[in-house]
């Protein structure tokens, strides 16, 4: 016997949580729909994902830890968990590359000069291996992203399920950006679901004397924004703390590569910030996020955040400039003691940051409010590792 609708409504109205109001959605499509719908009406400005775990990059980790209210459960899950057996025991050794919209990249074991990649799905069950990709180059230095069709898409919407092709269970495009010996970028290589291969890759070539650039890339996992995938590139903490950051930015639908110098209000200074990280605002604009350390006249940790102009365009590896927006203070929670205590940006996703402090205990903090909340044990991990596996809505 099913509720009638007003009933399964009233019920998930209850529901407090937006993690549990995700698994009710996927009870079935009737309760999806009716879940959406009171999503919107309770958190009308919230974001459209949201944090539920993250995986760390290294060969001893493949699992994904779970934030609190994970739609997957409190305890740490393996990778492998998630799929049936034949995908379980070939995902048993891959390690996590780039995560978005509840898909995963991972990188398949291999040898010699190939690179074997596969794309997850956690909520299906579904890993679809993609074709092998020769290369000269180490997978360590290089830039991921994995992309869905809103994303391709030029009016952002998805396509429908009878838009899959070439065998594939889902919509996706994989972006990868591999590095010469100066860390420096200089290939493209993509891969689309509807073409079932990678394309020619992509020579990309800058100017390094002119934009003035150096440095590896500061994350591997590329933020989306806009149908434009964004990688942080280069150092801005060397003395005399002139920003030399830069975007290597990637259209989603037709792959053109352009290079964008950030100027931002805030000059980073390695004694007062951690390195910042790209994020995505609620209001869907690309964002800085620097976090200030205890001293000079601050007592705790602070988040400020910098929101790039969009109505400002970049002319020929031009800057292009950014609001100083707002600052968010850290709160540990009450048993932990402030004094002494050191944090790391790992990354956002999704409203929620996650910081490392020097005993190695993860933390999760509301952007909003700056409420943090202590997580398990992790052992010593590096931003580059950490992969923030996000749940969308707009899938359902």
């Amino acid at each position: 016997m099913s509720l009638p609708e007003d009933m399964v409504c009233e019920v998930l109205a209850r529901v407090k949580d937006e993690g549990d109001l995700f698994t009710c959605a996927r009870t079935c499509r009737r309760w999806s729909c009716l879940a959406a719908d009171v999503r919107r009406r309770r958190w009308p400005d919230h974001r459209s994902s949201f944090l539920s775990g993250f995986f760390i990059a290294k060969s001893s980790a493949r699992s994904l830890f779970p934030t609190p209210a994970s739609v997957f459960g409190r305890d740490r899950r393996l990778l492998r968990s998630f799929f049936p057996d034949a995908a379980s025991g070939l995902l048993k050794r891959a390690t996590p590359l780039a995560a978005r919209h509840g898909l995963l990249l991972v990188r398949l074991p291999s040898s010699g000069a190939l690179l074997h990649l596969a794309v997850c799905n956690l909520l299906a069950g579904s890993c679809d291996v993609l074709p092998p990709l020769e290369s000269d180059w180490k997978y360590r230095d290089s830039g991921y992203a994995i992309l869905t069709s809103a994303d391709c898409s030029s009016n952002g919407e998805q396509k429908s399920s009878s838009s899959y092709s070439s065998g594939y269970s889902a919509l996706f495009k994989v972006l990868v950006i591999c590095s010469n010996s100066d860390h420096q970028p200089c290939t493209l290589h993509t891969f689309s679901y509807s073409e079932a291969s990678w394309n020619m890759p992509t020579e990309i070539v800058f100017n390094p004397t002119k934009v003035g650039i150096c440095g590896p890339f500061m994350h591997r996992n590329a933020v989306v924004c806009h149908g434009t995938a964004h990688w942080l590139f280069g150092w801005d903490f060397l003395p005399p703390y002139a920003s030399r950051l830069h975007t290597i930015d990637v259209d989603a639908e037709t792959c053109q590569v352009s290079l964008t110098k950030i100027v931002s209000p805030i000059i980073h200074n390695v004694h007062i910030y951690d390195e910042p990280q790209l994020s995505v605002a609620a209001n869907g604009a690309l964002s800085l996020i620097y976090m200030e350390r205890p001293g000079n006249n601050v007592q705790g940790f602070r988040l400020k955040i910098c929101t790039r102009k969009d109505d400002e365009k970049s002319e020929d590896d031009g800057p292009v400039g950014w609001l100083y927006s707002r600052v968010v203070e850290l709160k540990p929670p009450n048993q932990i003691r402030a004094e002494g205590l050191h944090l790391t940006f790992l990354g956002e996703k999704g409203g929620t940051v996650v910081v490392r402090d020097n005993y190695m205990n993860f933390y999760t903090a509301d952007l909003e409010t700056g409420v943090m909340e202590k997580l398990i044990y992790h052992g010593r991990v590096s931003r580059w590792m950490f992969i923030p596996f996000e749940i969308y809505w707009p899938t359902f």
